[in-house]
Formats: structure tokens, sequence, C-alpha cells
């Protein structure tokens, strides 16, 4: 991941707080288990500025002040490099490790970041009347295979609003098996492009209530994602 293109998408104060957040990440790591990667380098490319770059050469528009979620977010990816980007959004971080939340709060103090920080379940907060059908975007990076990624996140979205996904690249297929699932959560696949050489953007629109028995209790959208047999 070329310097020079975060440079060109990013201001030198974002770029600042990016790379304070690449650091955290990287000096944290040992005592909140945040991620495979050991490197400062491989945390600012594979995390956060391919977090960046996807959704900008995605076309994906956030607009100000509205309702994200980042569901499963781990070290916050890609919520706070969306944050970063953009920091009139109104976002929230779930995440059910109680060691990686924490590590959220640290980050959104040292860095000043405005988000809310929710531990717990996804599965569960999905039924939270606070937090169902509230949100305009739900977003993730590589938690789960889509049709079970659907099941998380449909509920949580308003009529219209959106759920996009970071995944890798060879989809297709993934998406294919999606149909049944989206189907009767009531979403409608959008579409899918490969902004970079490691990830694809999958984007589908919530366009009717989704069943209130969705999702699932915690474990078995995973174990068995709607559709996959």
């Amino acid at each position: 991941m070329e310097k020079n293109i975060l440079e060109n998408l990013l201001t030198p104060d974002q770029l600042r707080i990016s790379n304070e957040y690449a650091n955290l990440i990287f000096f944290e790591n040992k005592k909140f288990n945040l991620t495979g990667l050991k490197n400062i380098e491989d945390i600012k490319n594979t995390l956060i500025n391919e977090s960046i770059i996807s959704l900008f050469y995605a076309n994906v528009k956030l607009n100000n002040a509205i309702k994200v979620i980042d569901i499963g977010t781990g070290a916050g990816i890609p919520g706070i490099p969306f944050k970063i980007i953009n920091n009139d959004l109104d976002m929230t971080l779930v995440d059910s490790n109680l060691k990686k939340c924490n590590f959220l709060k640290k980050v959104s103090e040292e860095l000043d970041l405005d988000i809310k920080i929710v531990c717990a379940r996804t599965e569960d907060l999905a039924h939270d009347e606070k937090h169902r059908e509230s949100y305009d975007n739900c977003i993730s990076r590589a938690v789960s295979n889509i049709s079970t990624l659907n099941e998380y996140s449909f509920p949580f979205l308003k009529i219209s609003g959106k759920s996009i996904y970071i995944k890798g690249r060879n989809i297709s297929q993934e998406i294919i098996d999606s149909e049944y699932s989206a189907k009767i959560l009531g979403g409608n696949f959008i579409n899918y492009s490969t902004p970079t050489n490691m990830s694809s953007i999958v984007i589908y629109e919530k366009v009717k209530k989704t069943p209130s028995h969705y999702p699932r209790k915690p474990g078995i959208p995973k174990k068995s994602p709607l559709g996959i047999i």
C-alpha cells in the first residue's frame, strides 16, 4: 500500500490520527490480543489503510451525521478508520470480547474520538429495541460468510439502510449462497466491487422489516448459515 495514496485521500490531521491508531494497536497487541499481525507496517496496510482505500475506491458514501454500527469490530476495524475520515458519523462499535472493548475505550480517549462502544454478542444486541432497526449503515470486515453477516446486520438497519462488508477476493460463490438469507431477512443485494488487490466490498440494502425471530440464538448463525447446507 503506497503511502502517497493515503496522502491523496486524507488530510494531514487524519493521517496523524491514523498513524497514532496504528501505534496503539501495535504497542497494545500483546496485552489485548488484537491481531495476529506483528509488524507495524502490516497493521497500517492490512487493517487501517486497506479499510480506508477500499471504501474510497468502492465509492461508498457515508453521509454526515448518519448512524453507523460496526459489528465484530475487534481492534476497531473498519469502524475507527471510517470515523477518522468522517468525524461527524454517529459510530457504534460492537464486540463481545471485554479486552478488545477496553482497548477501544483507550483508543477513544487517547485519539479523542466520539464513539460508542458496546460489549455484547451481536445476536443478543440485535434484539435490543435501542439498537434494532436504528442504523443507517452496518459495516463489518471479514467477520464471517455473507449469509451469516446478513443475519447479524439486517436487524440493526432501518428500511433503506445498507450493510457494507469488506471481504477478501473471489467471493462470487458466497454472494450466490447468500441470496436466500437476504430474501428472508428483508434485504436486496446491490453490488460488489474489488477496489484493491486484497479486498472486495459487498453491499446490501434493507427493503423490508426483518422477521422478529432473527437473528437466531448466539452461535447458530455462524454454525448454520441460512440457505447454506
